[in-house]
């Protein structure tokens, strides 16, 4: 799971426990000692607003705690994780799906907080920006999460039934893993196998990162790996990737078709484990 995606289940699950259950289930440290934000050097909140004919911003909360408190006092009764796709995108005579724009920040399609106060539901969208490239302590990254909409109607969440998820992802896993053997790609088939065994584990993120991407005992186990699979089965990115992958007739259209299929399982997994409860 990239990071981009991992801040937002992270956001969006200590965000829930803020409001609905109060502000002890959010560690003194959250901000900015969780795995989430290691490589950040500043996450900030703000509205926007139009300026002629471009848009400014306007600061909200300086920081996620803050954002968390905010949240509570406009009386929040709901924070949900979406992820919609976007098609992907022509480039010249050709077009790049979402799972081959992953590898790029902010790229395979739009990861959103749903917010819904008695006013209607506002919509936080991330922007991640290269700050200082050369910190010693590699909190690079600038990430703004601005409010696109706000008291629109509540979005009526579908949610999906976690244990046919985890049988989707399961086979999806099991088969793109004995393709990657067959084409002697074993690092590939080791996180595919890893994802799989995440999925059947008493203790999911066991050795694993980010295995405080979600408030302790808020979430169950069948979430927690979720999580976890799809953490550890993560492998599109740029050069070197999966998505960096090419073979010959057949073999590729198995590929592209395996591919494509654990990439909305994954992302469906996400969304379903960090809004379980919701």
């Amino acid at each position: 799971m990239q990071s981009h995606i991992a801040q937002v289940v992270t956001l969006t699950t200590y965000a829930r426990a803020f409001v609905t259950r109060g502000k002890a289930h959010v560690p003194s440290t959250f901000y900015p000692d969780n795995s989430s934000f290691t490589y950040c050097e500043r996450v900030r909140f703000v509205d926007r607003a139009r300026a002629g004919e471009s848009w400014t911003e306007i600061e909200y909360a300086p920081d996620p705690v803050a954002w968390f408190s905010r949240l509570s006092a406009a009386q929040a009764s709901a924070v949900r994780m979406r992820y919609g796709a976007t098609g992907g995108q022509a480039l010249g005579e050709g077009h790049v799906s979402d799972r081959m724009l992953a590898a790029f920040a902010g790229g395979g399609g739009r990861w959103l907080i749903e917010v819904t106060t008695p006013e209607g539901a506002d919509l936080w969208e991330p922007r991640w920006e290269v700050g200082d490239r050369d910190r010693a302590d590699q909190r690079i990254w600038h990430v703004t999460y601005a409010r696109i909409s706000r008291a629109a109607s509540a979005h009526v969440l579908q949610a999906d039934d976690a244990a046919a998820v985890t049988r989707d992802l399961a086979s999806a896993l099991t088969a793109i893993a004995t393709f990657a053997r067959a084409q002697s790609l074993p690092s590939f088939a080791t996180a595919f196998d890893s994802g799989l065994a995440r999925l059947r584990s008493a203790d999911p993120f066991e050795g694993a990162a980010h295995a405080d991407i979600v408030p302790t005992g808020t979430v169950s186990v069948d979430s927690l790996r979720l999580l976890a699979a799809a953490r550890a089965a993560w492998v599109f990115g740029g050069m070197g990737s999966w998505n960096d992958q090419g073979f010959e007739g057949e073999t590729q259209a198995q590929y592209e078709l395996l591919s494509d299929d654990l990439y909305r399982l994954l992302n469906t997994a996400i969304v379903t484990a960090a809004n379980a409860g919701a």
